[in-house]
């Protein structure tokens, strides 16, 4: 494949134009709220699968109305119940707000910038004593299973996916698209980050709820785009399939399946932008371009890229040395996953953080949790991957506050749990300030950052990697959220920030595509 110039790939293009600096944030407008968006996708049917008799309370949380008795349901192995889990957990109702500029604010199970929620859910059941074959839609404000269209879609969208080998054991297939107004509303052409980011949170709420429930996901971003959106009729303007999660009961399944999750896109030529792009204009070019057609594309000579592999040669590499040894992360304070519902119905993202020291011990856990590692580095093959390719950006933590850790800016490697410190000193003040001025993030104890080089991997690997790099960041970034949940701490995503400061700061060249922030901390006691 042919090595790309910096900006001539539609992603490289796109992240550079949608980056922030003190010069251009200017130019993002005042919120009209008479033009937000709907927060819910409303489809019309006589005949909704209603969950909510089936949720493992006596009365909804946020409203204390009770909830009804459930019809009984056939003996099989999974059903409505575990659905009824699965969905409300991951993505349901969990707390309702007044806002003076609008009736009420829905808050839901994960995470979303600015509580925007732009995913939608969409499942494809199958043989299936207790529902009809079909593809229905989750309406979470009302925790209803819609049906949207009738019939077995199996076959189809086995093709979609192009074999994928989870699908031959499924029990049904859960579909992630996102909504482009809910984001682009709010934050113009960077939306779309958002999009991403938000489908990540989703992902990581769908894996840790179907371990809980007795499935194993098995996420899968390799799709025929153009199939799967007209399978949906979602077109490609307004809403777009982003990826899909194979759904295997444990019961039912024998071997461990084996699961590429990422597929890469054709090259492209040169990125040619629209002359007076309006907004929306770039991040449609750039779904656009990143999708996949009949046939996968395989690049030459390249393995690619899984949960567990390593590549240091797509990583972005800093300037700065090593200044000592290596830390090594602590063991990891045990299964976090362990009753994940309950830290799910109490997740919210931490507004303040108390300045106080963080325990090694806990950040330890936090990262361990985040990144899916064990203490003895050693895959379980029985396990399905969590992330499409998490070897393929690089991590840095800059440490404000931490029991036996030096102030300063470290870089971290999960493969090995080494933090290495790279800088040396208290730059609470340079974090806040490259995060426009967010108090919470100089509060914070540390500050974990993504960055990857996107320029190198979007010449291997086409312009699809933009959507898988943030949707990874995106499922750190709810795991680190819910370890600290778990472990009484605060943790909060930053999408908002200064691109080419964090570059400059962390030592790389300012083609580096900054992803994600997450801030961690102790909060203040009430």
């Amino acid at each position: 494949m042919d090595q790309t110039t910096p900006l001539s790939s539609a992603a490289s293009y796109y992240q550079e134009e949608t980056k922030y600096s003190r010069t251009t944030i200017h130019r993002f407008r005042s919120l009209d709220y008479s033009k937000k968006p709907p927060q819910f996708k409303d489809f019309q049917s006589e005949s909704p699968i209603n969950l909510v008799p089936f949720l493992p309370f006596t009365h909804i949380p946020f409203t204390r109305t009770p909830i009804p008795t459930p019809s009984p349901q056939p003996p099989t192995p999974w059903g409505l119940a575990d659905l009824s889990r699965l969905l409300f957990f991951s993505y349901g109702v969990t707390a309702i707000m007044d806002s003076p500029k609008i009736d009420k604010t829905y808050m839901r199970a994960a995470p979303s910038a600015g509580g925007l929620y732009p995913a939608e859910i969409y499942l494809a059941i199958w043989d299936q004593p207790f529902m009809a074959d079909g593809i229905y839609h989750y309406q979470g404000k009302e925790h209803h299973l819609v049906p949207v269209y009738e019939g077995s879609f199996r076959e189809k969208l086995n093709a979609c996916f192009l074999h994928a080998p989870a699908l031959l054991d499924a029990s049904f297939l859960i579909l992630v698209s996102g909504i482009y107004e809910r984001s682009s509303w709010r934050y113009g052409e960077r939306g779309y980050r958002r999009i991403l980011l938000d489908a990540g949170h989703l992902v990581a709420n769908l894996e840790l709820m179907a371990q809980e429930t007795g499935f194993n996901a098995y996420p899968l971003s390799g799709f025929q785009d153009a199939f799967l959106n007209s399978l949906l009729f979602l077109g490609d303007q307004t809403e777009v399939a982003l990826t899909g999660l194979a759904m295997v009961f444990e019961d039912l399944s024998f071997e461990p399946i084996p699961c590429k999750p990422f597929l890469p896109s054709p090259p492209h030529p040169a990125y040619s932008p629209p002359e007076l792009p309006g907004t929306g204009d770039l991040f449609r070019d750039l779904h656009r371009l990143s999708a996949i057609g009949p046939d996968p594309f395989i690049p030459s000579g390249e393995a690619l890229p899984g949960d567990d592999d390593y590549d240091p040669t797509v990583l972005p590499v800093s300037r700065f040395a090593p200044q000592r040894d290596p830390v090594l992360l602590g063991p990891g304070g045990g299964d976090l996953s362990e009753n994940i519902s309950r830290d799910l119905l109490t997740r919210r993202s931490a507004r303040h953080f108390s300045g106080e020291p963080l325990p090694f011990d806990d950040l330890s856990a936090i990262l361990s949790f985040g990144y899916n590692l064990s203490p003895d580095l050693l895959p379980d093959p029985t396990v399905p991957p969590l992330f499409f390719g998490r070897s393929l950006f690089s991590s840095y933590l800059v440490v404000h506050s931490v029991d036996g850790l030096l102030p300063g800016l470290y870089h971290f490697a999960p493969e090995t749990r080494a933090l290495s410190l790279l800088r040396r000193g208290n730059m609470a003040e340079i974090a806040c300030e490259f995060s426009l001025g967010q108090d919470l993030v100089r509060d914070a104890s540390c500050v974990l950052i993504h960055a990857a080089d996107l320029p190198r991997l979007v010449a291997r690997y086409g312009n699809r990697i933009y959507r898988t790099l943030h949707m990874d960041t995106g499922i750190i970034g709810e795991r680190i959220n819910l370890a600290s949940v778990r472990l009484d701490r605060g943790s909060s995503g930053i999408g908002g920030f200064f691109d080419d400061e964090i570059a400059e700061f962390l030592g790389l060249p300012t083609t580096t595509a900054i992803l994600y922030l997450t801030v961690i901390g102790m909060i203040p006691k009430p």
